[in-house]
């Protein structure tokens, strides 16, 4: 069973790992990104997993994942460039 999770751009996504993301979604009025790590901050680049985009007129973006989703062993950390919101659905 899935379950969704909204994830506003000042909150921390505190779940435990592993965790199986079967979708991600961003949302927002304007230009922004959110890259999604499975790690626990930016900073290793190669940790990355989900890059999402918005435009002016493309006001949100879907991850298109393999059918098992990807498992997140090490962390889940969401670094968003401007504003937004991004639904995580996570498989418990």
């Amino acid at each position: 069973m899935s379950k969704c999770i909204r994830i506003g751009i000042d909150t921390p996504l505190t779940y435990n790992v592993p965790i199986r993301v079967m979708g991600a979604r961003l949302v927002h009025t304007g230009a922004t990104t959110a890259n999604i790590y499975d790690y626990t901050s930016a900073s290793d680049a190669t940790k990355k997993k989900i890059a999402l985009a918005t435009t002016d007129t493309i006001l949100s973006d879907n991850a298109v994942l393999p059918k098992d989703g990807i498992l997140f062993t090490e962390g889940c950390f969401i670094d968003w460039v401007a504003a937004g919101e991004v639904f995580l659905y996570v498989k418990e």
